[in-house]
């Protein structure tokens, strides 16, 4: 649909619609205010709310209130505010009104008045984004009231249902405060079991282990009776094994053994981490054997295989392997169990059975190792001369997995021998509707792009009489924009876009990332966008990606710094880039467990060593931040990386993750240290380290994949 023909369809539709006089009316109103006119824009907005065909009615009547509050003048804001609730019941102001009526209490002393607001909102409204301030001011109003001790658990509480907001934290440092002035006075805090459970699980989930270790302990110790404490321990033990604290988690998975059968597949693992392989096999067939039909007997099997094979139990190892896939054809588990079951008999040289083994991949639905499982059961058909069908193995490969890294592999293979690669298969210059305006870094308009697309999409929905509620919220959603109150029309947007299907939103997801990508923020739209193509690349169907998505998952970001530090030390600025992107995911402050930090990940003591070769000036480790200094040093250190391996960029990439001397040792024990020798696909795949292998991989393939995206070049 054109954007004419949208407009003129909207337009169509039965909206309330702004009258011109009311909106000139707005605009004087809101400029007024803004030149410290308050008496003249409180006028006009009273004119304003007098046109009842004003969709704005609520906002009008609610500016009124902040007017008077923002000059101070709290006693005549409240009534303003309360006009807002009993006038507009149906408003999504509602919590923001309640929220004001509060703070103007607040200011005005009346502490008991702004309390029962506060607990109102709360109550009315616990899941609003008010939510917050209302639970922190409630704290801070019982505090001014001389009731510290209530204040103390109101701010324990305030933390406690809104952990990661900024009165989250506000509060922490108040009972912080408070425990320093009143030290064992203060009332002991008890948060119910499924809060704390529920606050543990926020932090989980936004990979903060350390503090969810935390809350989660604190559960299982403070509620050893409650239906949670199963769980609890289940999850601390969870929390633990991400941060690599295997020997408190083992003991904490065995107590959650007691209470949820779950356990023993996470104690196996860890188990399995710490290298006690008969102990994870013991665990692991616990759940095989009393949990047959739980949802991880497919994935517990396939551990146990792997174990096996790790514990030098090969025959035992290949057997559990085919069981295995014979077992369970649709697990997720199933393109690993047949590489692992492959790759035995590949490294053990009968690459007879390693192809016939890793053929099975072309037959099962396909996973994160179908590719590699084509790939090397091609190489074991070129180790038994059977180089025509080897050919076709790649072939099959490079069309089928045309974006993953074994599918460039292919295509670098096929080139080699002479066979041209497949014409160019052009990624999709754009999948979005004529209805939506170009961006550019001069517009970066978030909800203009949003709202279009929600437009478009729902263009028939709207012309629905049940549809009169959206209507109304689109309408005041442009008359927001056009006034330029732009958190306001924020909160209509989210309001349209959550009553819409998964599919719009997901487009809203797209476009957001787009521009959140121009205002120079890469990390959130690059895991959006990467869950995308990970998901078209397995589904065979990465052509149906708009090209704007792939830029996403693939941004140019710190361009300028990558190709002139690339082109100082003679490197590709893309392999630059790539790094860059599976370092830091173009996080400037990015810094791992093991201390690396900034963009392209650098130890303090790797930084200290090349800010001596470089003989940079007033060099510290907090430099390191710097994304200009940062790219420099690493572009350097990775340049002599290459040098040092013989140019080759495989065997540097190792080194980069897994450290040089590591790398080299590799080499000189199964190449007696000759590179020219090394196999690079064999090598990468025989590192011990399952981090510096998938390491090597990745950056690789996002090194092709900018190679396609912005040379239009093949590997």
């Amino acid at each position: 649909m054109s954007t004419i023909l949208l407009l003129s369809t909207l337009a169509s539709l039965p909206l309330l619609a702004q009258t011109e006089e009311g909106n000139t009316l707005l605009t004087r109103a809101l400029q007024a205010r803004r030149e410290g006119e308050i008496k003249a824009s409180i006028s006009l907005f009273r004119q304003a709310v007098e046109d009842k065909d004003s969709p704005l009615l609520d906002y009008v009547q609610f500016e009124i209130g902040e007017t008077y509050y923002s000059s101070g003048e709290y006693s005549a804001a409240i009534p303003e505010y309360n006009a807002v609730i009993t006038r507009h019941p149906k408003s999504i102001l509602l919590p923001k009104a309640d929220l004001m009526i509060g703070k103007s209490y607040f200011n005005l002393k009346k502490n008991p008045a702004a309390i029962k607001t506060f607990r109102h909102l709360i109550g009315e409204y616990p899941d609003a984004n008010e939510a917050a301030e209302a639970r922190f001011l409630s704290a801070a109003a019982l505090q001014n009231a001389g009731k510290w001790k209530e204040a103390y658990l109101a701010y324990e509480e305030t933390d406690l249902y809104h952990p990661l907001t900024y009165f989250g934290k506000k509060s922490r440092l108040a009972i912080k405060a408070l425990k320093k002035a009143h030290r064992k006075k203060l009332p002991r805090f008890t948060a119910s079991a499924k809060a704390l459970f529920k606050k543990g699980m926020t932090y989980f989930e936004q990979d903060d282990f350390e503090m969810a270790a935390n809350i989660f302990n604190r559960l299982a110790r403070e509620y050893p009776g409650s239906r949670y404490v199963g769980k609890a321990w289940l999850m601390l033990g969870r929390a633990e094994m991400q941060t690599s604290k295997f020997s408190s988690a083992i003991p904490d998975l065995e107590h959650a053994s007691r209470f949820d059968g779950r356990a023993y597949y996470y104690l196996g693992l860890a188990h399995g981490r710490r290298g006690n392989f008969d102990r994870a096999i013991a665990s692991l067939q616990k759940v095989v054997a009393r949990y047959p039909n739980s949802s991880l007997a497919d994935e517990t099997s396939y551990w146990i295989a792997y174990y096996q094979e790790a514990k030098g139990d090969t025959a035992g190892a290949l057997a559990s392997y085919y069981d295995f896939i014979a077992s369970y054809p649709y697990s997720k588990a199933i393109s690993a169990a047949i590489w692992r079951l492959g790759r035995a008999y590949y490294w053990g040289g009968d690459f007879k059975n390693a192809a016939a083994y890793l053929h099975l991949a072309q037959l099962y639905p396909p996973g994160e190792n179908t590719p590699r499982c084509y790939f090397f059961e091609a190489k074991a058909l070129e180790r038994i001369g059977s180089h025509a069908q080897a050919i076709e193995t790649y072939k099959k490969l490079a069309g089928r997995f045309d974006h993953a890294y074994y599918g460039y592999r292919a295509q670098e293979k096929l080139a080699g021998g002479g066979i041209p690669s497949f014409p160019e298969g052009p990624l999709n210059s754009e999948d979005f509707s004529e209805a939506l305006s170009s961006l550019n870094n001069n517009q970066p308009e978030n909800l203009s792009a949003i709202m279009e697309i929600w437009e478009q999409v729902n263009s028939d929905t709207l012309q629905n009489e049940n549809s009169r509620e959206a209507r109304i919220h689109l309408e005041k959603y442009k008359g927001l924009i056009a006034l330029g109150l732009g958190n306001y029309a924020a909160d209509e947007a989210r309001y349209l876009v959550n009553i819409t299907s998964d599919k719009e939103k997901e487009s809203a997801q797209t476009k957001l990332g787009e521009m959140l990508t121009l205002s120079g923020n890469y990390h959130l739209p690059l895991r959006f966008a990467d869950r995308k193509v990970k998901a078209a690349v397995l589904a065979g169907k990465p052509q149906s990606l708009p090209k704007k998505l792939w830029q996403m998952a693939y941004p140019r970001a710190y361009w300028k710094y990558a190709e002139s530090k690339a082109d100082r030390f003679g490197i590709d600025p893309y392999l630059v880039l790539a790094v860059i992107r599976e370092e830091s995911r173009f996080n400037p402050k990015a810094t791992s467990r093991s201390r690396a930090r900034g963009l392209m990940q650098i130890m303090p003591r790797t930084g200290r060593g090349i800010a001596q070769n470089l003989k940079l000036s007033h060099y510290r480790t907090k430099r390191l931040y710097e994304p200009f200094l940062n790219v420099e040093m690493g572009t350097y250190y990775l340049s002599n990386l290459i040098r040092n391996f013989s140019n080759n960029a495989y065997l540097a990439l190792a080194g980069y993750n897994g450290g040089p001397n590591r790398i080299k040792k590799y080499v000189n024990s199964w190449y007696n240290g000759n590179t020219n020798l090394v196999d690079i696909d064999e090598f990468v795949e025989s590192i011990p380290s399952r981090e510096t292998r998938l390491y090597v991989q990745k950056v690789m393939e996002s090194y092709f994949e900018y190679k396609r995206l912005y040379e239009r070049k093949r590997g």
